[in-house]
């Protein structure tokens, strides 16, 4: 009888007849995992419990607290949830899959749910949890689906199959329907054991389920108004426009000159600077610093440029400082626990030195302050600031909005701004566009064209840029005294004119292929926008090249 031999991550080997399924290689195995194995991983291609193997080779099993696993757990544990509420409320109720939200995705249902109501949803949940109903993958033509979708009142999700060219589609049948999921599910509902539902209004519900570092714990729900706030504001935005999800998008592409959309999205959003700039001008009194942080890609850079020239427009001089410029010399880096160093942490700045400028600057006093060489890793002394009258100082940086850095600073006279791409857009009711995807094609885009890095380097380094925003940035979101939405309406169609390229570029054999064969699938979803009318003072100009701010 032939057989493989089967490698796993810690080593070990084993044998097994040529064949076998991977549900009965995990069962041979899953005394030694914590958690249950949500999808295997051989040869750099997820396969699901029902794949034979027939090769020997390398396998990664996969569980909730790896990146694959915690996605695949995810896009499971929304078709449960949205199968729950069809079941409940009854099947012409609509779901709409937002955005995520501390720790889970935040959805609407067009019924109210009331807390009894819930409670039956998640019952539900539970109890479709025990049954091990499986997710069943077929698949059909495009022209099937799209009829199909029409037919049920999904007229976003055919809309999206409109503009995909493929021939044939995968669909998942659960629970007597069918539906368009981009991504893998796992096999059956037994390993979404790990989930609640907390209601924050009428019809608002949000999801929630462990991350990857999470260990299988749900965390408590916290309330962040002001991030809930400006995405409200701008997804009024997208109503005006009559774009709300991307079928939306390219239909308005095809139909319209992308000039016009580029030109709206690029008014909006500086509308919405202007009024912050405003705000701090009837308030020069008190505000004596203006701090700016937001994720990794946000657009900090070039929105606390575009603020000042604002700012200056209404007879306030700004005076710009970066927290970059004031690292630690390279040598001095901590390092973090796998002996690496460490520069998304707050202590990778010379805080004791940022405290005695700051504090010297609001005296009046002049200070030589740093500019930090990243080629030589070290801070250079060549810039002498002093604030005078009617002049305001801009903080940007990671930390910002840490008190860390500004304790010895009076509350009221500090200003702080939160930046950060809170896209509206959806590719349909169910399946979301996650913002850390939006900053990681940012990122990657920007990484190639200015530091000549591979996407694969970008993709690699994503998990410990993620790590340190999880500890330095969204803890200290909340403090801010306002959320700058830095997304673009028509952004998506631009980058990926620019990503495409570079994500294809990503060989089978690389480690990041599926996150990069993962960005792919949903980039085809979007026609491309070329970036010809994209404007120079444009928060995305930072990512694509070609910014006035770039001198």
């Amino acid at each position: 009888m032939d057989t493989i031999t089967l490698t796993f991550e810690n080593g070990e080997k084993k044998e097994y007849i040529k064949g076998i399924k991977l549900k009965e290689v995990i069962e041979s195995v899953k005394e030694n995992y914590p958690y249950d194995i949500i999808a295997g991983v051989f040869k750099n291609h997820i396969i699901n419990y029902e794949d034979p193997l027939t090769k020997s080779g390398k396998i990664f099993l996969k569980d909730i607290n790896s990146k694959i696993g915690n996605q695949i757990y995810e896009l499971g544990l929304i078709y449960l949830f949205e199968s729950s509420v069809f079941d409940i409320l009854g099947k012409d109720t609509k779901v709409n899959i937002k955005h995520s939200l501390d720790k889970g995705v935040y959805c609407e249902v067009d019924k109210p749910v009331s807390e009894d109501v819930l409670t039956i949803i998640k019952d539900d949940m539970k109890d479709k949890v025990n049954k091990a109903i499986p997710f069943i993958k077929i698949e059909t033509s495009r022209l099937e689906a799209i009829e199909y979708f029409k037919k049920i009142g999904r007229i976003d999700k055919a809309k999206t199959l409109f503009y995909n060219t493929s021939d044939y589609i995968p669909l998942y049948k659960f629970n007597g329907l069918y539906n368009y999921i981009i991504g893998t599910l796992p096999n059956d509902t037994s390993v979404l054991k790990y989930f609640d539902l907390t209601r924050i209004n009428e019809k608002g519900i949000v999801l929630r389920f462990p991350g990857i570092r999470d260990n299988a714990k749900v965390m408590k729900y916290t309330d962040h108004p002001k991030y809930m706030e400006s995405i409200k504001e701008y997804s009024e935005w997208g109503k005006i426009l009559n774009i709300n999800n991307v079928g939306d998008l390219n239909e308005y592409i095809t139909k319209n000159d992308p000039a016009e959309l580029i030109n709206l999205s690029e008014i909006m959003q500086d509308y919405k600077l202007l009024s912050i700039a405003e705000n701090i001008v009837l308030n020069k009194e008190d505000i004596k610093l203006i701090l700016i942080s937001g994720p990794s890609s946000s657009g900090k850079t070039t929105t606390s440029k575009k603020l000042c020239l604002y700012l200056k427009t209404l007879g306030i001089n700004p005076i710009q400082l970066s927290l970059d410029d004031y690292f630690l010399n390279r040598e001095d880096t901590p390092l973090d626990e796998y002996g690496q160093k460490d520069y998304e942490s707050i202590a990778a700045i010379d805080i004791e030195l940022f405290r005695n400028h700051i504090g010297k600057l609001l005296k009046g006093e002049k200070v030589l302050t740093p500019v930090f060489d990243f080629v030589e890793g070290k801070k250079i002394f060549k810039k002498e600031i002093q604030i005078k009258e009617n002049d305001i100082l801009i903080i940007e940086g990671l930390h910002a909005l840490n008190d860390t850095l500004t304790k010895d600073i009076n509350k009221k006279n500090k200003y702080k701004i939160y930046i950060s791409p809170l896209t509206f857009l959806n590719i349909d009711n169910d399946n979301r566009i996650k913002m850390t995807d939006i900053r990681l094609l940012r990122r990657m885009i920007r990484d190639n064209r200015t530091r000549g890095y591979s996407p694969s380097q970008t993709l690699e380094n994503w998990h410990s840029v993620r790590k340190g925003e999880d500890k330095g940035v969204f803890a200290y979101q909340d403090e801010a005294d306002i959320v700058f939405n830095s997304s673009l309406a028509y952004e998506l169609g631009v980058l990926r004119t620019y990503a495409m390229p570079l994500l294809f570029s990503v060989k089978e054999d690389d480690k990041e292929y599926l996150t990069a064969l993962r960005l792919i699938e949903f980039l085809m979803t979007v026609l491309p926008i070329p970036s010809d009318y994209v404007p120079k003072i444009s928060i995305l100009r930072e990512f694509i090249g070609g910014s006035y701010f770039e001198k």
